[in-house]
């Protein structure tokens, strides 16, 4: 097994390479996959991107224009088979056999369709140019699903924010190269043949797929996915819609119902003045081609460098009005046709297609993150399945009867254009009205989920969280509603908290002022100053709330700051905390005869016999710039009998950065009273505290609990020096160590913690810590194969078997937990509750939630592993990456004490409390370095197995282990010591119960004598 100094290695590509993947923001790990699925989605939509344009023109020249309608009602029932065809297979197929064979079914029909293209005049002509119209949508949409499922199976939840961004620009780079080469190869080839092409270019991206299937085997589920467990009404809680999520649902539905009518409303007209103006297939075959391709290139510009920008600035809603006011402009056009139908037509069909590919695609999937968790994948499924189908068909309707309406009143296609427009621009109106029917319905949901406690900033639009937040606070009826309204709009926009809280400071209680005030604190703006003031003359105004106030206008007012008008506020006769806050902006903002004179008041109030008056000195100390010439005082307020005076001065050394008493910090942390300030102060401190914090944390003779506690404080500072600390030692410490640093890593707010580990270590990284904790299990577990109990049935044994079996288990854990650095949290949680509960039915649904989330290499030993097998079983499962060799119980316990540095230290204690009973010899080397281990019971274990070891040397370090720390430890020492002043025996001969006749050599005894001594 590796030594703790052997870290995995970090991935190190060629410096060109790192440059270019930092411009596409991809790491090393994920470049080839990225490439792989961009490839696949590219070649097959370039052949669906043919096949759409020569079956629309055959179309065209076959049926014309008025025949689409029966296509788009065909589509809705196509699609929805499509999708029902889908889900069945997975429930009969592996998931990678049902994507390579959908991908290859894709293309199979494309020949026989061919056979009746070439045959003109005849029934099968007529069938396959219906037939492949019709398939152009099936090839859309089963290649999507494709896409996206194997994109989800590729990437974890965090890499497919980087990366399919990329791959979902295969379809661009699709329309452009096959929109411009189209009439290239329509002119060489003809329309008819294209359909050969096609399934050419699907057979290429049915290649790519199945290399990636083989390349990545690890990421696609041997087993068949099956939720027939899973549906236990969730969890009982009433899983049922209703109220503002069911009218929400029903707003999804009007929204994506009404933009599809709007496509397919639009293509119609758009396809028919191609038919009407251009006439021959050649014609409208170019057109189509080079329109797509001038199509593909404006959206891919305005998909990489304007979608998320024009999103960031103006918000999902506002972003996704864009659209049907664009229509509605361009439909207006259209409808009066100044430039005549054909262009008309054309730039309403431009403007559709560049918006709804770009902006309407990228912020639709943000319109459900306002649903509660245990409904949102439900509802999201629901509505894309049926409303798009739904709209599809419904179009078609519509079309048809319009279109009948015109015959029947024998209009001319002018007019009925002109009307179609006018149909057009009332939809997107309808569309209008829906979304923001659909914004309102959204900030209700996010304001309800506030409130339920159920909110995730990092999964919602932040400025329309914003908007909602702001609203409700002015609706706020009582104060526990306006608090939790000023604690969330703290969080969501610090720099522009002011805007919402200002204009509603004079009609707050005290309470509220106060706290909104602190949080203005945070950013003082000058244009908040009349109501600030406005507050602070209020007769009403509470001395908290007249501090906050003065101190809110002296920061803010940096033109017209008046210190000199501070020391009206220094005299005795002020209350203490409006006198603090005075003297602790005079010493931060005061020239020196300024500084002189608040310092002097502060010393005053540091020294004063009433206790609020030091506490709150303390306070005023932690605000002042430094500390001057009182830190004379620190060390008899470190010894203050009021803990607050304590606690409070703790933070004024942080805040003042008074280095020489930084140490004081880390000794708070070991006293239960002085811990939180010291730990809130150590935070102050950032970067300051990192190396004693690090120092702290590798220290033998601090608590384990404090050293497991200078992890989580380096993880709240979160500066890139901690982080960097936590990254680099994560792969260097090993059991509850590791545990809290992968924790603390994963509670670092906006997953910052995550990014910086997988920048640093990458996928490969994190599966070799993966592979350490594998190698512990099988230690774990071959001490349980070679200590059987029934060979030594003792109550030490049975201790050892059992801390062994807990060792197997909290390195599982320590897996499920690296595997959330990969992998949703929410799956791998759920994997590790079912695991871990113990029922045959929950393991069987953890295994399957594994096998269907996780894509490591070591995937089939993990499942392996966590199944219900012997343990001979596993060991020779997990031989493949740490070999198992049988050892006589006397070998395997030397194995478990030389590995103390990764086994928890119960598991050391009883190692040394089953060699005590066997009369089994080990190390002097480990019984030197257990003598000296942090935790009290190991040293208890090591102090009574070398009483009966050697009782010599024990003597030797007696003197020692008199003036140890622990309680245990001690008593232990002084029981022995009593025995052996009380012994008969002066030569302190134990008989036969010694191992006297196995004394440490001649150098073991020199090492022993010196620890004695020492």
């Amino acid at each position: 097994m590796n030594s703790p100094a052997n870290a995995p290695v970090i991935p190190n590509p060629n410096s060109s390479m790192r440059r270019f993947l930092k411009i596409v923001n991809l790491r090393p790990d994920e470049a080839e996959r990225t490439l792989l699925m961009f490839l696949f989605y590219c070649a097959t939509s370039i052949g669906a991107v043919w096949l759409e344009y020569s079956s629309s023109t055959l179309f065209l020249e076959e049926y014309g224009a008025e025949n689409l309608t029966w296509i788009y009602i065909a589509t809705a029932f196509v699609v929805t088979a499509f999708g029902v065809f889908y889900s069945w297979l997975q429930k009969l197929f592996p998931l990678r056999w049902v994507m390579l064979g959908i991908s290859l079914l894709l293309a199979l029909p494309l020949p026989i369709a061919w056979l009746g293209l070439i045959q003109p005049k005849t029934f099968a002509y007529t069938a396959a140019i219906f037939g492949i119209r019709l398939w152009v949508e099936g090839i859309y949409v089963l290649g999507n699903i494709n896409n996206d499922i194997a994109a989800n199976q590729l990437f974890n939840i965090r890499e497919i924010k980087r990366a399919f961004p990329l791959i979902s620009t295969g379809i661009i780079v699709a329309e452009i190269l096959g929109g411009f080469s189209y009439p290239f190869l329509v002119s060489w080839v003809g329309a008819a043949n294209m359909t050969l092409a096609t399934g050419a270019m699907l057979f290429i991206g049915s290649s790519v797929l199945f290399y990636l299937s083989l390349r990545y085997s690890q990421a696609f589920p041997n087993s068949v996915y099956s939720t027939s467990d899973d549906v236990d009404n969730k969890d009982g809680s009433g899983n049922t819609l209703q109220g503002n999520i069911l009218k929400y649902v029903w707003l999804l539905f009007g929204f994506f119902i009404a933009a599809q009518v709007l496509f397919f409303m639009i293509d119609f007209q758009y396809q028919s003045q191609l038919e009407f103006h251009l006439q021959t297939e050649a014609a409208i075959g170019s057109f189509l081609g080079i329109f797509g391709g001038i199509m593909g290139v404006f959206k891919l510009i305005l998909q990489v460098f304007g979608s998320s920008r024009i999103i960031e600035r103006i918000g999902v809603f506002f972003a996704v009005l864009m659209p049907p006011i664009g229509i509605v402009i361009t439909g207006a056009l259209a409808m009066f046709s100044p430039f005549g139908l054909l262009t008309g037509f054309v730039i309403l069909k431009f403007f559709d297609e560049l918006f709804r590919f770009t902006i309407v695609a990228a912020t639709a999937p943000t319109l459900f993150q306002a649903v509660p968790d245990q409904f949102r994948s439900q509802i999201q499924s629901f509505v894309r399945g049926i409303a798009d189908p739904l709209a599809t068909g419904g179009a078609g309707v519509l079309i048809w009867i319009i279109t009948e309406i015109f015959k029947w009143q024998s209009i001319s296609i002018d007019i009925s254009s002109t009307w179609f427009a006018a149909v057009i621009v009332i939809v997107a109106i309808v569309w209008i009205a829906v979304i923001w029917l659909l914004r309102r319905g959204y900030l209700e949901l996010l304001i309800q989920s506030v409130e339920r406690g159920q909110l995730s900033l990092t999964s919602v639009d932040t400025r329309e969280l914003r908007r909602a937040v702001s609203e409700s606070m002015a609706r706020a009826e009582t104060q526990i509603e306006q608090s939790v309204c000023i604690e969330l709009l703290t969080h969501i926009d610090p720099q522009a908290v002011g805007d919402s809280l200002a204009p509603l400071l004079a009609q707050m209680t005290p309470d509220r002022q106060a706290q909104s005030i602190e949080a203005m604190l945070d950013n003082p703006d000058p244009k908040y100053l009349n109501a600030i003031r406005t507050v602070m003359d209020s007769p009403h105004a509470s001395p908290q709330v007249q501090a906050l106030c003065l101190r809110y206008v002296l920061l803010a007012d940096e033109r017209d700051r008046d210190i000199d008008g501070l020391r009206k506020y220094l005299g005795a006769e002020q209350n203490p905390i409006i006198r603090s806050t005075a003297v602790a902006l005079m010493m931060r903002l005061g020239d020196s005869n300024q500084v002189a004179e608040a310092t002097n008041t502060l010393r005053h109030m540091i020294t004063s016999h009433s206790q609020p008056e030091r506490v709150l000195g303390c306070r005023a100390l932690a605000e002042a710039a430094f500390m001057q010439s009182l830190r004379f005082y620190v060390p008899q307020l470190l010894k203050d009998p009021s803990i607050e005076v304590r606690c409070a001065l703790l933070r004024a050394i942080a805040s003042t950065r008074t280095s020489e008493y930084f140490p004081s910090l880390v000794r708070g942390l070991h006293y239960k009273a002085t811990r939180r300030a010291a730990h809130e102060a150590l935070v102050t401190l950032g970067d300051d505290a990192v190396s004693y914090l690090l120092e702290l944390a590798h220290s033998d003779r601090s608590p384990e609990n404090v050293r497991v506690s200078a992890w989580d404080i380096l993880g709240e500072i979160g500066t890139e020096t901690a982080l960097s600390v936590l990254c680099h030692n994560l792969p260097q410490v090993w059991g509850k160590h590791r545990r809290q640093i992968l924790r603390t890593l994963i509670r670092i707010p906006h997953e910052q913690g995550i990014e910086s580990v997988l920048e640093l270590m990458g996928r490969s990284g994190i599966e070799k810590m993966v592979i350490q904790e594998l190698g512990i299990m099988t230690e774990a577990w071959a001490g349980i194969e070679d200590l059987p109990l029934d060979q030594i049935p003792t109550t030490e044994a049975t201790l050892l078997l059992d801390s062994l079996q807990l060792e197997a288990i909290d390195s599982l854990e320590r897996i499920f937990l690296m595997m959330k650095l990969l992998y949703s949290p929410s799956a791998i949680q759920a994997a590790a509750f079912n695991i871990l509960s113990g029922s045959k039915g929950s393991l069987a649904r953890g295994m399957e939630i594994l096998d269907n989330t996780v894509d490591l290499s070591v995937k089939q030993i993990l499942l392996s592993v966590v199944d219900n097998r012997s343990i001979a079983d596993k060991l020779t499962v997990l031989a493949s990456v740490h070999s198992y060799e049988p050892l006589s119980p006397l070998n395997r316990l030397h194995q478990l004490v030389e590995l103390r540095y990764c086994l928890s230290d119960w598991t050391l204690a009883c190692c040394f409390h089953m060699a005590r009973t066997q009369l089994w010899r080990l190390s002097a080397e480990s019984m030197l370095n257990c003598l000296e281990h942090p935790t009290g019971y190991v040293r208890e274990a090591a102090i009574a197995y070398l009483q009966v070891a050697s009782p010599r040397s024990l003597v030797r370090v007696l003197p020692r282990l008199l003036k140890d720390r622990d309680p245990l430890v001690l008593a232990q020492a002084k029981a022995i010591s009593y025995y052996f002043q009380n012994s008969s025996k002066n030569n302190l001969n134990l008989g036969n119960n010694s191992l006297h006749n196995q004394n440490l050599d001649a150098d073991n005894k020199a090492r022993m004598s010196s620890y004695g001594e020492t």
